[in-house]
């Protein structure tokens, strides 16, 4: 039994920050993810009964994981998205393809890795989204740890590209009328001066949490596209192997499932592949 508050317990965070635990911080993370919160609230008091001083929050999200994912397999998929976001690295290019996707899912047209003639230079932007009206040219910043923010020196750095790629706009017909913006997504979160500079200058940040409403992950559960570290019947192994083949998505990898393409999967691994797939995707 525990001889204090769960709200006495000192957590540590990715940060190395220490933090008060606060029991209604996992609750609302779980019951967002799709649980009950009868479910909910059973993870709670079962880890309750493991909590103890300097105890990591990676720990606490692995234990409600794994307990969420023998009850309800389609909130386990949303409950570990953070983390399966995070192992999309280390190089970040399957992180520019998932962004890419969001934005087709929106009805932009787009192109990873292009070369944009700004006014003095030549460019390459990691995702750009254009439709008739508007041209949105995102720079990417992946981190594989979530205690890693990207700090005001991007910003900074992208205003300046982003000036010069939008001042081509007064000098061509075609453009001229087209709504140009500059973004800036990550995996994780911003400091306050990036998310203060990037106001002030007309910059859009898009961070796993911020803005409150509309952040990077309301983003993907809302469009429901998933990268295939989501799921838990892939080993490591051949995670890895899909994303070097280009295979980030887990409605591509369901596509290329139903078709019976040639894949680095086990066969064993592919019929539990498919199951996974088919709970949260149909």
């Amino acid at each position: 039994m525990h001889t204090k508050s769960l709200s006495n317990y000192l957590i540590q965070k990715a940060s190395g920050e220490q933090v008060y635990f606060e029991s209604h911080k996992l609750v609302d993370s779980l019951v967002r993810s799709g649980a009950s919160e009868a479910m909910a609230n059973q993870i709670l008091q079962a880890i309750s009964l493991e909590l103890h001083d300097g105890m990591l929050t990676s720990d606490i999200y692995t234990k409600a994981y794994r307990m969420l994912q023998k009850q309800e397999r389609k909130t386990a998929v949303n409950y570990r998205l953070k983390q399966a976001v995070l192992q999309l690295g280390p190089s970040g290019y399957p992180f520019e393809h998932f962004v890419g996707e969001l934005f087709k899912a929106r009805g932009f047209n787009v192109e990873v890795g292009k070369l944009v003639n700004g006014y003095s230079v030549r460019h390459e932007i990691d995702v750009v989204a254009t439709t008739e009206h508007k041209h949105i040219f995102v720079e990417c910043k992946f981190h594989n740890y979530q205690g890693t923010k990207t700090n005001v020196k991007v910003p900074m750095y992208i205003r300046s590209r982003f000036d010069d790629l939008n001042r081509v706009r007064h000098f061509d017909e075609q453009l001229k009328n087209t709504n140009t913006q500059g973004w800036i997504i990550t995996n994780t979160r911003f400091t306050e001066d990036a998310i203060k500079f990037g106001r002030d200058y007309g910059l859009t940040l898009l961070g796993w949490d911020y803005p409150e409403k509309g952040n990077l992950k309301d983003w993907i559960e809302l469009e429901n596209l998933h990268p295939i570290t989501c799921l838990s019947s892939l080993t490591r192994k051949e995670k890895k192997t899909l994303l070097e083949k280009g295979i980030v998505m887990c409605h591509d990898l369901y596509k290329r499932l139903k078709k019976q393409e040639s894949l680095p999967i086990k066969p064993r691994n592919q019929r539990a592949c498919k199951r996974e797939l088919r709970d949260f995707i149909e």
